[in-house]
């Protein structure tokens, strides 16, 4: 059984062997994908172009349709130009701008953003299909139709088809020398540049000839094709089986590919000029049975990617960055080997020998499942044939120890700083090998699951050693050292290790993280949440960091990587490669590790269960393209409009949606946009998914809408688009309307100031009122009862006194004196009674203005007998009832000026007047006398104090009083004035 297992072994040696003996196959890759009528596109579609903008354009029977990279829209209009028929078979992006639009039933649409143009077939353009249009180097417009081939010149379409046969043609077409060439039914015709009339070229099989690198390539009848060229005999393209091929065209990114079979072969060129296929991409799974796979048309868009149409929709092929290894079998390890190569193999196929010049050498290596560089010409293999070493050419092969049964694998292996080698072998533990015999190694002993999942020595000489559920460990001379619980590690299981200038990186189920000494710092990466199952770490020629994950790879340049060395804490910025880039599967759940290689060249390989792939770290081919933005529709509740700069809206929208896209074609998945609203956003917003962007409740005024994006390399457009617009204001919101509201408010607002002060005051009146009714029913009880006190004991007392005296003086011995000193004193008596019941009748009565006059008239005839003769008392207003303070007041500052005049001024006439207003009490004393000065007016004369009495009188009533020298100089006038709420009771 041993000697048949190296027989297969060295027959796969063998079949490899002559395998490598052919030339070496082109490891481009591609991808391929097709959108149908599930996804929105057309089916089938006629014709296809790209305008200016970058939008992808499809002409069918069902109607005209662009394509941003992402979603199909079918258009009826084109920048607000209505098309004349959805029946449309043919377009062209016009030079400057805009689209060519060619109907099925004849005429053509020049639609720009500037302005469109209709030419309608039989009146202003030949009858029959537009079949084909296309442009000459110049940029004028041609034609092919069932009648003809037309020229535009101005407003008119003229013909052009001096020696063609008189029947339509199918297809037109300028080559990079300016020749114009003409397809009809099996024919081919040129006219070369300046020429006049056209020339029969070739016959040709029907429908198979398009332009390759610039000129016109046919196939003939005989299955082989040639390259025409104006002028030179035809040139026959040397290719292998070129009868299997119906077109050879021009590839993404300078490739060749060749339709066969409604799938893609992709053409590499030997030294000798001749074409051969190194690859083919079949049918993509779900087409249809048949011919419906067939290629309609083909084209390169602006960033290098072959799109081609067929009856079951739209396909798009695109290259990819990472390169696939194209071997014999399956590889599914890749690392690094002797002089700069990369070893790679797989578990039933021989290793290979990859050299930096791309060419695979086999080895007697089979199944190899780890491979170790142990130095600059030392490499272990562990494979399913025994352990290998080589020892630069040398070659050495050993068994693995006995008794291990007869499955296993060798999990990880590791070379110590003396030499020896340690291999985990699952199921079996750690053994050591020092070239001579097997040791079981017994500083594993009492772990649980004592297999490592993966081992690396650093350049210190330690080596790690990763056990499962999150354990890592140096190896001592005795035992395994374990990193603490309080390191804080949670890699879960370590799946790769890989030291960078003395740093342990390690990478594991749940992470990448740094282990220094026992703190352990993990590697965030900026805009992503975690990286899962790190399966490879290596570090490029550049110092780059590459990651391999189950999201594919992640590429962190040199200086993001310094910056975590500095400040562990910060997130780094990294790059994903993925299936877009040509990333395909998932590296091995369990073996071989790791993962990731490097090769002298500079090349990154990876390795998964399906493939081998490597990219060059310093020559990634990125899209210098920016990408084009459009602003494709603006909707408000009214409806959908179109995007006009300045627009008005009207009818206060109260919701604004604004779609946008922008076309980077290569990968759309990936490109980035911001967009923002001036005036509202105070930045700029990141589009998630959908490419649209919501707005509410904005108020009128003018705004301002910008877009701008980049493509899947982070190139931007910073111009972007822009979107002017003006949200037009409601009556209600126009300036004058808020002008008028803001007047009426301030009108409101003071005819409910006013109307709030009345009502204040009239509830301080009605209070006043209400005050002075109370204190005036005190007033009027306090009098009652004095006048009923005065009344029934002084008065009582008082009579009853006079009657005593006079029984006594009846009883009295008639002596006169006596007699008459008696009537005098009961004369004074009755004198007493009758003033204290006249006090009686005073106190039962309100006091009135009038009673003051009166009581000033009595006061002034008490002090100076016959001057009341002077005196000329007035009232103006109707009397009113005073505060008892203020009638003794006011009494007593009319006496002292009524005084004044008569004793000190030589009046002969003193006028007293008391006006009762509503707002005060007012009083005036004027005479004729000798006058005053305003000095003594104004503060008395020395010694004397009534004129500063009567001020002070008047000032405690919180009234004013001016004493001046009468009119011309003569007399005096005594003028004050106290406010009504203090002078009445009833204010």
């Amino acid at each position: 059984m041993r000697k048949f297992r190296l027989a297969m072994a060295w027959m796969l040696w063998l079949f490899a062997t002559a395998a490598m003996a052919a030339a070496p196959a082109d490891d481009l890759s591609f991808s391929r994908r097709r959108w149908t009528l599930a996804d929105g596109a057309p089916d089938p579609s006629l014709s296809m172009a790209q305008t200016a903008d970058g939008l992808m354009w499809f002409a069918s029977p069902g109607g005209l349709y662009n394509f941003d990279g992402r979603r199909f829209h079918r258009e009826t209009s084109v920048y607000g130009h209505a098309l004349l028929s959805p029946n449309v078979y043919s377009i062209l992006g016009l030079p400057h701008g805009g689209l060519a639009v060619g109907y099925m039933f004849g005429g053509v649409s020049i639609l720009t953003p500037q302005g469109g143009r209709h030419f309608v077939a039989g009146r202003d353009f030949p009858l029959g299909t537009v079949k084909f249009l296309t442009a000459d180097p110049q940029g004028h417009l041609y034609a092919a139709t069932t009648s003809g081939v037309v020229q535009q010149q101005g407003e008119r379409w003229l013909p052009v088809g001096a020696g063609l046969p008189t029947a339509g043609v199918d297809e037109i077409g300028f080559d990079r020398d300016g020749t114009l060439w003409v397809m009809y039914d099996e024919e081919i015709y040129a006219r070369r540049a300046g020429a006049a009339e056209f020339g029969f070229v070739t016959r040709y099989a029907a429908g198979r000839a398009n332009f390759f690198q610039g000129y016109l390539l046919a196939k003939l009848p005989d299955g082989d094709f040639v390259r025409l060229c104006g002028g030179t005999p035809p040139q026959r393209l040397k290719l292998d089986q070129a009868a299997r091929y119906s077109d050879v065209l021009d590839g993404p990114n300078g490739t060749v590919v060749a339709l066969r079979e409604n799938g893609i072969a992709r053409l590499a060129q030997r030294a000798d000029g001749s074409w051969h296929e190194t690859a083919y991409y079949p049918p993509l799974p779900g087409g249809q049975a048949g011919g419906a796979g067939e290629s309609l048309r083909t084209m390169l868009d602006r960033e290098g990617n072959l799109w081609q149409t067929t009856y079951e929709g739209v396909e798009k092929l695109r290259l990819h960055r990472f390169h696939q290894l194209q071997a014999p079998g399956i590889l599914w390890l890749a690392q690094a080997g002797l002089d700069g190569e990369i070893w790679a193999g797989s578990y039933f196929n021989p290793m290979l020998r990859l050299k930096p010049d791309g060419a695979m050498q086999p080895t007697r290596v089979v199944g190899a499942g780890v491979i170790l560089k142990a130095g600059p010409q030392r490499v272990w293999v562990a494979a399913r044939n025994g352990l290998w070493r080589f020892d630069g050419e040398v070659e050495q092969r050993w068994d693995f120890p006995e008794g291990l049964g007869r499955r296993f694998d060798v999990q990880a292996m590791a070379q110590q700083a003396d030499g020896t080698l340690l291999v985990a072998i699952a199921r079996n533990g750690l053994w050591r090998f020092d070239g001579k015999r097997w040791r079981r190694d017994p500083r594993l002993d009492g772990q649980q699951d004592a297999t490592p999942i993966s081992m690396l020595t650093d350049a210190g000489g330690r080596t790690w050693v990763a056990l499962t559920n999150n354990r890592l460990g140096v190896l001592t001379p005795a035992a395994l050292r374990l990193l603490p619980a309080a390191s804080q590690m949670r890699l879960g299981n370590i799946l790769s290790m890989v030291d960078i200038g003395g740093r342990l990186l390690a990478g594991g189920d749940a992470g990448v993280a740094w282990i220094d000494g026992q703190t352990v710092h993990p590697l965030h990466f900026a805009g992503r949440d975690g990286v899962q199952r790190v399966t490879g770490l290596v570090t490029d020629n550049l110092d780059q960091l590459w990651v391999h994950g189950n999201d594919g790879l992640l590429r962190v340049p040199a200086e993001a990587l310094r910056q975590f060395w500095q400040a562990p804490g910060q997130p780094v910025t990294a790059e994903l490669f993925n299936f877009e880039d040509g990333v395909s599967g998932t590296a091995a759940a369990l073996r071989p590790l790791p993962s990731l290689g490097t090769d002298g060249a500079g090349r990154v390989y990876y390795a998964t269960t399906s493939q081998v792939g490597w990219i060059d770290a310093a020559r990634i081919r990125r899209n210098p393209r920016a990408p084009d933005v459009i602003i494709q529709s603006l909707r408000t509740p009214a409806g959908e409009l179109r995007p006009l700069d300045g627009m008005t809206l009207a009818g206060q929208p109260t919701a604004i949606d604004i779609a946008f896209a922008a076309t980077a074609l290569a990968i759309p998945e990936r490109a980035a946009l911001k967009y923002r609203l001036e005036g509202v956003d105070a930045d700029w917003r990141e589009v998630r998914q959908e490419r649209g962007a919501h707005y509410t409740n904005l108020a009128p005024g003018r705004y301002r809408f910008q877009v701008i994006a980049a493509n899947e390399d982070g190139v931007w457009n910073m111009q972007g688009a822009a979107l002017r617009f003006e949200i037009a204001p409601a009556f209600w919101q126009t300036w004058w309307f808020r002008g008028l509201c803001a007047l009426l408010l301030v009108l409101a607002l003071a005819a409910l100031y006013r109307w709030r002060i009345a009502v204040v005051e009239r509830h301080a009146g009605v209070l006043a009122e209400a005050r002075a009714a109370a204190r005036l029913a005190a007033t009027r009880q306090e009098r009652g009862r004095i006048a009923r006190s005065l009344h029934d004991n002084l008065l009582q007392s008082a009579q009853a006194l006079i009657l005593q005296f006079r029984a006594l003086q009846n009883r009295m011995p008639p002596e006169p004196a006596l007699q008459a000193k008696m009537e005098q004193v009961l004369g004074f008596a009755k004198e007493m009674v009758e003033s204290t019941r006249d006090e009686v009748v005073a106190l039962r009565r309100d006091p009135s203005g009038h009673d003051l006059l009166v009581k000033l008239r009595e006061a002034l005839a008490a002090a100076m007998p016959g001057a009341e003769q002077m005196l000329v008392c007035a009232m103006v207003g109707v009397p009113r009832l005073l505060h008892e303070e203020v009638r003794n007041e006011v009494f007593a500052v009319l006496r002292e000026a009524v005084w004044n005049s008569a004793r000190h001024a030589g009046a002969h006439r003193i006028s007293v007047r008391l006006r009762f207003g509503d707002q005060a009490l007012e009083g005036e004393v004027l005479d004729d006398g000798c006058g005053i000065c305003s000095e003594v007016g104004r503060s008395g004369a020395p010694g004397r104090w009534g004129i500063v009495g009567m001020r002070e009188r008047i000032q405690r009533l919180g009234g004013g009083i001016d004493i001046v020298p009468g009119e011309g100089g003569h007399g005096v006038s005594v003028q004050f004035s106290i406010p009504a709420a203090r002078a009445y009771p009833e204010s």
